[in-house]
């Protein structure tokens, strides 16, 4: 029987991590307070077309790290061929977006737009070794040394805005800029670092790039379509009303980052326990890590939506911010709504590990679809605030064909819900245990 106290310091570790990501939106915070909206909006969108890059190159190569890593024979091949199709991934989108970034700013009518894209192949070069690192340090599951890695990227970052705020140098987009590469450069050099027994790389061996390629492609455009409505959206709010509001809306993101932190966390430790439940012939150990784990996520996210919704934004939110930022509440009441869909959409790993990942695509094709229309519905509308049923909506649409399609494929029961309370007793219990 799969029982959360054997994976524990695993678990631990994961969301420790995965609260460094909430502890650094405070200090996001900090850079709003000094930074104005339009200065923040442009900043918003290169980190996010970044963002946006990485999670596609994730998908089309990083992710066979882990699903074809479990025979040891043949990990130095796959760590080169995976290391090769990463790079040429990332600094191919970046190199393009660099050529024809005079043409979209035209498009979006924002010549800044430009300054932006100017700087992402460095900042996209600075990545590619941190990211890499994750991934492999994910296959192992060393989640403490995930943490480290996390810690040494976001505690950069955090020295440095402190010293510039305290010096009062941080105004406006370079300064972010320099921030923002800064900790990068510094965590990736870590990150090899602390990689050292896993960086193995060869070409003996068998697999290939096509296999590679075979798996990820349909992940790939998946992807690209789950995080466009994710990370992308600044440029539709950039279109429709300008980089002032981009900065609104992305200090509204800054605050639901808890609910994504709390996405990426559980789809980064799915993943490889399923692929391996699976190859152990182990399905029903994953059905019932599936139902703990969405009762546990339905209970703590449907607790905090609601305390959200009731008034608990107004009352914590507003000192956090610079005036110009207060709409951001009301942006971030409206994407808290969609968090309710987050334990469900977090299923997509465990439909993955089946090999099912056109299924997983038409999921993410069909709920970016309602998400897109919804996003041009606010733009028509003319009302900035329907920006955030975006994320919103794809993320609810996304939960129930999610949620629908593992029902089937394992067997899992409604009752599989309810059973969180039986859970925390049972961990309580343990906890009291050892220490007695």
């Amino acid at each position: 029987m799969v029982r959360l106290s054997e994976h524990i310091g695993t678990i631990g570790w994961a969301f420790a991590g995965r609260l460094l990501f909430v502890g650094y939106g405070f200090v996001m915070l900090l850079q709003i307070a000094v930074v104005p909206p339009e200065e923040y909006g442009l900043y918003a969108l290169l980190v996010n077309v970044q963002t946006w890059i990485f999670i596609l190159s994730d998908s089309s190569a990083l992710l066979g790290l882990v699903q074809f890593g479990a025979d040891v024979r043949e990990r130095a091949r796959l760590n080169t061929l995976v290391g090769m199709l990463h790079s040429g991934i990332v600094l191919g989108i970046a190199g393009l977006l660099w050529l024809v970034r005079a043409p979209l700013a035209q498009v979006f009518q924002e010549p800044r737009i430009t300054v932006a894209l100017g700087a992402l192949p460095l900042y996209c070069l600075l990545s590619i070794p941190r990211t890499y690192c994750v991934k492999l340090l994910y296959r192992e599951l060393q989640m403490r040394k995930v943490f480290a890695l996390d810690l040494s990227w976001l505690g950069v970052m955090t020295v440095l805005t402190l010293w510039m705020v305290w010096r009062r140098e941080l105004r406006g987009f370079p300064e972010l800029l320099l921030i923002a590469c800064t900790g990068m450069g510094v965590s990736s050099l870590y990150g090899v670092w602390l990689c050292r027994p896993w960086l193995q790389f060869g070409l003996r061996g068998s697999i290939t790039l096509r296999q590679i390629l075979r798996f990820t492609l349909p992940q790939t455009l998946a992807s690209a379509l789950h995080t466009g409505v994710r990370q992308l959206d600044v440029y539709a709010v950039q279109y429709f009303f300008g980089l002032a509001v981009v900065g609104v809306y992305q200090a509204a993101k800054t605050f639901y980052r808890v609910f994504d932190t709390v996405f990426d966390a559980v789809a980064g430790l799915l993943h490889p326990a399923a692929v391996r439940l699976l190859a152990a012939g182990e399905r029903e150990q994953l059905r019932i890590l599936l139902g703990k784990m969405l009762s546990a996520l339905s209970f703590t996210i449907a607790g905090i939506v609601l305390l959200i919704e009731l008034g608990g934004a107004e009352l914590l939110l507003p000192p956090l911010l610079a005036r110009e930022y207060e709409p951001a509440v009301d942006y971030f009441k409206l994407l808290s709504l969609g968090a309710l869909g987050v334990p469900f959409a977090v299923l997509g790993p465990a439909i993955l590990a089946l090999g099912r990942s056109r299924q997983m695509l038409l999921h993410i094709a069909v709920a970016t679809g309602i998400a897109a229309g919804t996003l041009l519905l606010a733009g028509l509308v003319g009302n900035p605030l329907f920006s955030a049923l975006g994320v919103a909506v794809y993320t609810l649409v996304l939960g129930a064909l999610n949620f629908r399609f593992v029902r089937q494929a394992y067997g899992l029961s409604w009752s599989e819900l309810l059973r969180f309370p039986r859970d925390l007793r049972g961990l309580v219990q343990f906890i009291r245990s050892e220490r007695t």
